[in-house]
């Protein structure tokens, strides 16, 4: 399938109801299709890896469409341009962590942008920062727990009061 095929079956597997019920889970609709995920899971499998496919259904701006492509990437082309450019397009803590969970996690750069966009003042951008920690403490079986120790210092709530000197 190419991007207007994938579309095209969205489109007509979508459901008024899944839209309107969007906004109860705080996701925007605009754009939406009303595609559940499931259906998307079970799509993704039937169409494999597919980057370049990812790519153009990412950039469809649908968000459906953009959940698939987290599905459907491959982790090992993407690259610090498009996690950047992608970031920047969350709109919802849906696509940030469907996008984080499914496919950025498991590129070369998860641990250098997960430093990186915890920094962020843009809230999607900051959140995929602390959703790609999240995603490598469960996916990273190997690294080192000093790694993850490091990531203490970009929490919001990781300021460290002085001891009192009375017991």
């Amino acid at each position: 399938m190419d991007r207007d095929e994938v579309l095209a079956w969205l489109e007509k597997r979508g459901s008024r109801r899944v839209v309107e019920e969007m906004s109860r889970y705080g996701i925007p609709s605009d754009g939406a299709f009303g595609v559940p995920m499931g259906t998307l899971l079970k799509l993704s499998k039937q169409l494999g890896k597919d980057h370049d496919l990812s790519v153009a259904l990412w950039e469809s701006g649908r968000y459906e469409a953009r959940l698939l492509a987290a599905l459907l990437g491959d982790a090992q082309r993407v690259t610090r341009r498009q996690m950047d450019g992608w970031a920047q397009g969350f709109r919802s803590w849906a696509d940030c962590d469907t996008v984080c969970f499914k496919l950025f996690d498991r590129t070369p750069f998860a641990w250098e942008k997960a430093r990186q966009w915890a920094k962020s003042p843009r809230e999607f951008v900051k959140r995929g920062g602390f959703a790609l920690m999240a995603c490598l403490a469960l996916h990273d079986k190997a690294a080192p727990d000093k790694s993850f120790l490091a990531f203490r210092k970009l929490s919001p709530g990781s300021v460290t009061r002085p001891r009192s000197s009375a017991v």
